[in-house]
């Protein structure tokens, strides 16, 4: 009988890079929503902070990677996916607020 493998057997290139980025979408989704429903700031403004946040968060936990860890790197990959992540998900808040008009 053949033994079934685990998701960490599949085989893809950059796999972490996914993470990253739906990690960012969500997260970026979750600050959007939260700096929108609670401070009296504008829908422009909100995502605006909401990606500056992310991007901030990112950056500052890929550096700090590289400087205070050992057997972590810092990687300008995960900051360009963290990133990507993060305006996909602003653009899809944009998409559903042009769609509800």
């Amino acid at each position: 009988m053949e033994k079934l493998g685990s998701v960490n057997d599949i085989e893809f290139p950059n796999k972490d890079k996914y993470g990253h980025f739906i990690f960012y979408f969500i997260f970026t989704l979750l600050w959007y929503g939260y700096i929108n429903l609670k401070s009296s700031v504008s829908a422009k403004r909100a995502r605006l902070i909401s990606v500056f946040l992310a991007f901030t968060y990112g950056t500052v936990v890929e550096i700090s990677q590289g400087l205070f860890t050992q057997g972590r790197e810092a990687d300008i990959m995960d900051v360009v996916f963290n990133t990507l992540g993060s305006i996909t998900a602003i653009i899809c808040v944009l998409l559903l607020q042009k769609s509800k008009k």
